[in-house]
C-alpha cells in the first residue's frame, strides 16, 4: 500500500465539507483557504497531515494574497531565493528583505494581506493550536494552558530554517516513515519555542554587554570544528565563568553548552546539504568527537539520522 496515498486521504478528510465556509468562530480550516490559485500558474504539493499539523508546499501563487483568519497557528517558510515581502494589516505595514529559508509565524485567528516581490516559493506548516500547545507543554513540562505561539515575520535561524526545509521536503516524498516525520516536526517545534523563549528568559540580576555576546557568537561560529572551552569564552567576554555562564543564557536563553551544541548541528545541516564530504566525515568538520555522538546529537535534535536527512535534502 502507498503510504503517501492514505496520509492524503486522511488530510483531505480533514477539510470543511464546504470548502468556502467559515467555522463557527469566524475562522477557516486552512484547507479552505484556496486564494494562492488564483495567479493560474500555482504548483502546490499535496497537503499531508503530520501529527496534529498539514505540511504543504507552493510555488508560483499570486504575488498578493489576503490571507483570511485561519483556526490553525501555521509557520511560513520562505523558500525559492531572497526576496522583498510586504504585510499589512488595518494600519500597520511591515517591509522586509527576506533571506532564503527565513520563517514567519502567525497565530490562529490572525489575519494579513501580503505581497512578495521576488521568488514565489513557500512552505506551509499548519498547526492546531491544541497540539501545538500539548507537544509544547510536554518538551518544556510546563502548562499547555499557558503555551502561545509569538508571531514572527522574515526571521532566520540556521537550524530551524533547515529543519523545517527537511520537514516540508520529506513530506513531498515517501523517504521517510510517518513517525520520523512526526519527530521532525517535534525536533521544529522545540527549535522554535526555544527561540520565542528568550524574550522570557532575561534575567536582570545577572547580565553581560551586547558586544561581549557578539564577540562569543562570532569567535563559536568560526571555531566549530575545534573543541571550545568553557573558560575560554568566559574569558573572551571579560567575565568569571558563573558570570558570564548565567550572562550568556539570559542573553540568549540557552546555556554555552546547548547553543554551541545547536550551532554544531546547524553547520552539520549545512555540510549534508552542501553533499561535498560523506556522512562520516560531517561529524569530524562540525567539531563532534565522534560518529557515534555527532548521530546520537543530531537525531536529538532533528528527530531523525544524518543518512535520513541527507537523503531527504539530496
Amino acid at each position: 500500500m502507498d503510504k503517501r496515498g492514505g496520509l492524503l486521504s486522511k488530510t483531505q478528510d480533514m477539510a470543511p465539507s464546504d470548502p468556502h465556509a467559515a467555522t463557527a468562530a469566524g475562522t477557516l480550516h486552512p484547507l479552505a483557504w484556496r486564494d494562492w490559485e488564483r495567479s493560474g500558474r500555482s504548483i502546490s504539493s499535496a497537503p499531508r497531515q503530520i501529527g496534529g499539523a498539514i505540511v504543504q508546499r507552493w510555488e508560483r501563487s499570486a504575488r498578493r494574497m489576503v490571507q483570511p483568519p485561519l483556526d490553525h497557528h501555521y509557520i511560513v517558510l520562505h523558500m525559492g531565493g531572497a526576496k522583498r515581502i510586504t504585510r499589512r494589516r488595518r494600519t500597520e505595514t511591515v517591509v522586509r528583505e527576506v533571506e532564503d529559508r527565513a520563517l514567519s509565524t502567525i497565530e490562529a485567528g490572525s489575519s494579513y494581506n501580503w505581497l512578495t516581490e521576488g521568488p514565489v516559493a513557500f512552505g506551509h506548516i499548519y498547526l492546531e493550536p491544541g497540539y501545538f500547545a500539548r507537544v509544547i507543554g510536554e518538551q518544556f513540562d510546563i502548562d499547555p494552558a499557558k503555551v502561545a505561539l509569538h508571531e514572527a515575520f522574515g526571521e532566520f535561524d540556521p537550524l530551524l530554517s533547515r529543519l523545517l526545509t527537511a520537514l516540508v521536503r520529506a513530506s513531498e516524498s515517501d523517504d521517510l516513515a510517518l513517525m520520523e516525520q512526526e519527530w521532525q516536526l517535534e525536533a521544529a517545534l522545540h527549535r522554535l519555542f526555544e527561540r520565542q523563549a528568550v524574550a522570557g528568559a532575561k534575567d536582570n540580576r545577572i547580565i553581560i554587554s551586547p558586544t561581549s555576546v557578539a564577540r562569543v557568537r562570532d569567535y563559536i561560529a568560526a571555531n566549530l570544528s575545534a573543541p571550545i572551552a568553557l573558560d575560554d569564552l568566559a574569558g573572551l567576554a571579560g567575565y568569571s565563568r558563573f558570570h558570564f555562564a548565567r550572562g550568556f543564557r539570559a542573553a540568549t536563553g540557552l546555556p554555552p553548552y546547548a547553543y554551541i551544541l545547536r550551532a554544531r548541528i546547524a553547520l552539520a545541516c549545512r555540510l549534508l546539504d552542501e553533499a561535498r564530504l560523506p556522512v562520516h566525515a560531517v561529524g569530524d568538520a562540525a567539531g563532534f568527537a565522534s560518529h557515534p555522538q555527532f548521530a546520537s546529537r543530531f537525531r536529538q535534535l532533528t528527530g531523525i539520522s544524518p543518512s535520513a536527512y541527507r537523503k531527504i535534502m539530496r
